[in-house]
């Protein structure tokens, strides 16, 4: 259960109240705060204010001046006119233990009722995600509550619902005496039962008979009396042969859902949640560890997302599942109570690795010369833009003779020579990234290896592309021109040109080279 944080301020003259309480005699997750009074305080935001006083005075002053944000108690012999203004009056005549007893029920009150209010936002929040038709009805067909998606399908407001019947709330007239309805009957064996009923049932609205799959499960008090039933319908009219099943409340969901305390402790787990974490018994859900467990089996990809308008965060991961990785989106929501203090958190677990295989499928294609399977001149500068500031080496590369390649033995000899190259590219630079920039150009972009170990590579590329175009008798090789960048230059157009004045240079030598021979 979440934490409740109450500050008492003690505003007495006659009285001595003892407000030391023990700490077995509290509630648990209560944090007491004191607060002095000296005539004004600052009231705090996000807790709740009791304010203590045996003045009559006091009592209206701050009455007036904090427009109800405390929780007044008055110690006198009368409460004068302010009756309907305090939370509680004690008269002077009770004696010390008397009044602290009374203050330790104050305080065990306050702290039901902040409880109240977190069990009721938390049930009405994880109804109202359930798509289907939630409602909870008394013993004797009166719904006390119902989901957003109960208001939708018949078309009333969830104020006309509650405290009303089944033939109010579908608009159709009362059976004549003797007769029942199909749902009364699924109510009567639910309760007789005391498990639940699942069954289909038709249901007569205004609209006509409509066709229901419903869950229906009886609802006990602290004493073990059944005092009502709580249902789920999957409006089946156009698919009862489909043999849908349903579970209730956050079962439903097609994806993994926990509901947490403020301080992570599991308050609801469904199926696909204990499916993903190995969590299947209460033991093993009681004793689950949420943040061990996203530290454990949880890579994070990418930054964290807050949105605090929707008190949201989500953050993407890989997730290894049945010895696969998965990419999933983690999103985690929080419930806030009426103090606007969170007081727990619903998360979800969204599989999207169908959707960034695609996208990475997208991106791998704009970003891939087709032909070599290397980069593209449109990576190339990407890479380039991405690497501003950074130290770097930079090959530019071009083949010699490719245009007597094509010319003599055809555009098929040309494409074998530029895929060729490629792969010896790759396998010469392998710790490299390595482009086509178009033609017979390509490039190889290196930030990690030593200007000897490039250079090395280089004489051996250059070798072997010799090696293998010698067939043709043109003495195509290949013309590599090295700069490296110190991270100053932060002209992308200069360090190209450097790079190509560099590769003319060796080119010319090559030229020169075999016009000797």
């Amino acid at each position: 259960m979440t934490d409740l944080k109450l500050a008492v301020v003690k505003a007495l003259k006659k009285v001595a109240l003892n407000t030391t309480v023990p700490e077995e005699e509290l509630p648990e997750n209560l944090i007491l705060l004191s607060i002095p009074y000296d005539g004004r305080f600052e009231v705090p935001s996000g807790m709740a204010v009791v304010f203590i006083t045996d003045d009559l005075n006091i009592a209206r002053e701050v009455s007036r001046s904090y427009e109800g944000r405390l929780n007044i108690i008055l110690i006198g012999e009368d409460a004068g006119d302010m009756e309907e203004e305090l939370y509680d009056f004690w008269h002077l005549s009770e004696t010390p233990e008397q009044l602290r007893r009374r203050y330790i029920k104050l305080i065990r009150r306050i702290k039901l009722g902040f409880d109240a209010d977190f069990y009721k936002h938390a049930l009405l929040t994880t109804i109202d995600t359930v798509p289907d038709m939630l409602w909870f009805k008394r013993i004797d067909g009166v719904h006390m509550l119902v989901n957003e998606a109960f208001t939708k399908i018949v078309n009333k407001k969830r104020s006309e619902i509650i405290g009303r019947d089944h033939y109010f709330i579908w608009d159709v007239p009362r059976p004549e005496q003797g007769s029942a309805l199909t749902c009364d009957e699924s109510e009567e064996q639910a309760i007789s039962s005391g498990t639940t009923y699942i069954c289909d049932e038709p249901v007569q609205t205004r609209e006509g008979i409509k066709q229901f799959t419903t869950y229906k499960t009886p609802l006990y008090d602290r004493y073990g009396n059944i005092f009502g039933t709580v249902g789920v319908g999957h409006d089946v009219t156009n698919f009862s042969n489909l043999g849908i099943e349903l579970s209730i409340l956050i079962e439903s969901l097609p994806f993994p859902m926990t509901i947490f305390t403020s301080d992570w402790n599991v308050v609801r787990m469904n199926a696909n949640f204990s499916q993903l974490t190995g969590a299947y018994t209460q033991a093993q859900i009681d004793a689950f560890n949420y943040a061990e467990w996203k530290s454990a089996h949880l890579t994070p990809i990418g930054e964290r997302e807050e949105h605090p308008e929707k008190h949201t965060a989500t953050r993407e991961y890989e997730l290894i599942i049945a010895g696969e990785p998965r990419r999933v989106i983690v999103s985690e929501i929080e419930i806030m109570d009426n103090f606007d203090n969170i007081s727990g958190f619903f998360v979800t677990v969204q599989d999207i690795t169908l959707q960034r295989e695609y996208e990475n499928s997208i991106l791998e294609a704009a970003h891939t010369d087709i032909l070599t399977g290397l980069y593209n001149r449109r990576y190339f500068y990407s890479l380039l833009t991405s690497m501003e500031g950074r130290p770097f080496t930079l090959l530019y590369m071009d083949i010699d003779r490719f245009k007597a390649v094509n010319d003599s033995f055809g555009h098929g000899a040309g494409d074998d020579v530029l895929t060729t190259t490629a792969s010896l590219m790759r396998e010469h630079f392998p710790e490299s990234v390595c482009f086509r920039l178009g033609g017979d150009e390509f490039a190889v972009i290196d930030d990690l290896s030593a200007d000897e170990q490039l250079a090395e590579a280089s004489k051996k590329l250059e070798q072997a592309v010799f090696e293998a175009f010698k067939v043709y008798g043109l003495g195509t090789t290949i013309s590599i021109g090295i700069f490296r960048t110190d991270g100053s230059t932060d002209d992308i157009d200069k360090i190209i040109r450097q790079g190509d004045r560099r590769m003319y240079e060796v080119k010319k030598q090559h030229h020169d080279d075999f016009a000797g021979e």
